[in-house]
């Protein structure tokens, strides 16, 4: 799903002309994505470095980017009902993300799905801890949690810190209270 998300992404942006420039740079001419299969990720490594040169954003910008259309891409897609079982209210759907990625699993047992452990949740801040055996990648995980925050409608930012357990990414929401006292 992430190779068919990545394909619409840059149809949507750049054209499919581009996106037939990024299977050839990615040495993946022709190359159709099945959804519920494993590729490798030497394959969306590929991908993602031919995305970069094609779109001229740097692999950081383009990470976020698409972690936060992945959000939108998936709520609209057939994984749309396993999306909405997450939960209606951000931390919910946050807390569940585990159970998420296991049912998925089930389907793809091949997969190596990642860890999301909610560690606080108070006062506007949740801090979620992120592992998983593959690097590079937190740029992704804080555009899924900005695409999160938008899909649940909060307003606010993310931030993130590396530790010696894994990444913890913090989401500092504004309370909508004072948001709208600020717009008047």
């Amino acid at each position: 799903m992430v190779h068919t998300a990545a394909r619409s992404m840059v149809i949507e942006t750049l054209g499919e002309a581009a996106w037939r420039n990024v299977l050839e740079q990615a040495h993946l001419d022709g190359e159709n994505f099945i959804s519920c299969q494993n590729y490798s990720d030497d394959v969306t490594f590929a991908l993602l470095d031919a995305v970069t040169r094609i779109s001229g954003l740097a692999q950081e910008d383009l990470l976020k980017r698409f972690g936060r259309y992945w959000i939108g891409y998936t709520a609209h897609s057939s994984y749309g009902s396993m999306f909405k079982v997450g939960g209606n209210q951000l931390a919910t759907f946050l807390s569940n993300l585990n159970r998420m990625h296991a049912s998925v699993h089930t389907t793809m047992p091949a997969s190596r799905m990642p860890s999301f452990e909610m560690l606080r949740n108070e006062n506007g801040r949740i801090d979620i801890l992120y592992t998983s055996d593959r690097t590079g990648l937190t740029s992704f995980v804080e555009g899924l949690l900005d695409g999160l925050m938008d899909h649940f409608g909060e307003a606010g930012h993310v931030s993130h810190t590396s530790t010696p357990e894994g990444d913890i990414f913090t989401l500092h929401c504004l309370d909508k209270k004072t948001e709208m006292k600020g717009a008047a």
